[in-house]
């Protein structure tokens, strides 16, 4: 099986999920948001770190003026569908968290319904217990059912449902309420919350969710970049006979995720410094910066002055049917800065493989450190460095 959330349309019923940088902005008056330029201040340090049930960004903001300046922040999410045959309740229970300097900080959130490009939010909020719901079309025909008639009938008036044969998956073909034949429901949801910069300051943002997983039986993966019939992701996913332990011999695409790094583009200047981190329990193949990438457990970039022009997604690799619900990291890595530079041995002062430039940025594992020694990723090194070569960003 394959957890992903939004939908993507192949033969077989596909979700995915999708997520994307901070970004400024403001609230139409009925409900929609428009994300707008925001000059003066500069994204100084992101910190990305995904892996399967958990994703987690940390940014150092600078306002570069002389005056304060308050803004409304976003965090938006793309459009996902609204009602969809197989998805369920709890599909989009998002745990969303926040964190400005530390502490933590109330947001709100915001969310519309269009029906083909059509803002149908007032006519069908009724039809949504909460703002990240996504409802089957079985949950939609009872809900429907529960409306007063004459709620229905303008309702349908309005061609915004529609009483007509449907599939139940309990009672075969039966005639029930339902959106109509050609529309497409689609919801968008951001997450908002009001931030002063202080003039000539850095503040710093944290934000954390926790995607929940659908399942279908699909084991390719969906990043489009990746050429599942190509030789090296055929041997990527390879498994010798003596390891095998499922029905394909190959190891199986489980999980999908799409992340929006563009957004980042509404800040001023390019994001001085970029790190990105992809933990799988065993591999993860996607699309960075337009390109293909191969991940074994980790896949580290680390990028100065950088201007995202494509967004990503990973799709994480793995032996089993599907990733455990409650899969946790053996320790969770934190960015530091170099104060350099610095060696970088294989072992705990053992052989020199490699140098760290002075102010670049390396992923650490402080909780497997051994003595005084730190096992770091900078993006295709990985190895020990010493604790005086580490100064702690976040």
């Amino acid at each position: 099986m394959k957890s992903i959330l939004i939908a993507l349309f192949f033969v077989v019923f596909v979700p995915s999920f999708s997520y994307a940088n901070d970004t400024s902005g403001y609230v139409l008056p009925t409900g929609g948001v428009v994300f707008e330029k925001q000059d003066g201040i500069k994204m100084q340090v992101e910190a990305l770190y995904i892996r399967p049930g958990q994703i987690e960004v940390n940014y150092l903001f600078e306002n570069t003026t002389d005056k304060d300046i308050t803004t409304q922040m976003f965090f938006p999410l793309p459009q996902m569908p609204a009602v969809e045959e197989y998805l369920g309740d709890e599909a989009h229970d998002y745990k969303f968290k926040l964190w400005v300097n530390g502490k933590t900080k109330p947001y709100q959130t915001h969310w519309t319904v269009t029906q083909n490009g059509k803002d149908i939010t007032n006519n069908v909020s009724i039809l949504f217990y909460r703002p990240e719901e996504v409802i089957t079309d079985q949950q939609l025909a009872k809900r429907i059912q529960t409306l007063p008639e004459e709620t229905r009938q303008k309702l349908q008036d309005k061609k915004i449902i529609e009483w007509d044969w449907m599939l139940d998956r309990d009672e075969g073909e039966i005639q029930n309420w339902k959106m109509p034949s050609n529309a497409d429901w689609k919801k968008q949801i951001s997450y908002s919350w009001q931030q002063t910069f202080p003039a000539h300051k850095t503040i710093s943002v944290r934000h954390t969710y926790r995607p929940t997983r659908i399942y279908t039986n699909v084991g390719t993966p969906f990043s489009e970049c990746i050429n599942q019939e190509s030789e090296q992701y055929q041997e990527f996913v390879y498994v010798p006979e003596n390891e095998q332990k499922s029905p394909w011999g190959h190891l199986n695409a489980r999980d999908y995720l799409e992340y929006i790094l563009t957004t980042a583009n509404n800040w001023q200047g390019s994001i001085e410094n970029f790190n990105l981190l992809v933990e799988s329990p065993l591999k993860s193949v996607g699309c960075f910066d337009g390109e293909e990438f191969y991940g074994e457990r980790f896949y580290a970039i680390n990028r100065q002055n950088y201007t995202p022009e494509w967004d990503m997604s990973v799709d994480f690799i793995i032996k089993d049917y599907d990733i455990p619900y409650n899969y946790a990291p053996k320790s969770e890595p934190v960015l530091y800065r170099i104060d350099g530079p610095a060696n970088l041995r294989d072992t705990p002062n053992g052989k020199v493989t490699a140098q760290l430039a002075d102010k670049t940025y390396v992923w650490v594992w402080p909780d497997e450190k051994k003595g005084k020694w730190y096992p770091v990723r900078q993006n295709n090194l990985s190895g020990y460095t010493h604790k005086q070569n580490l100064l702690k960003v976040f």
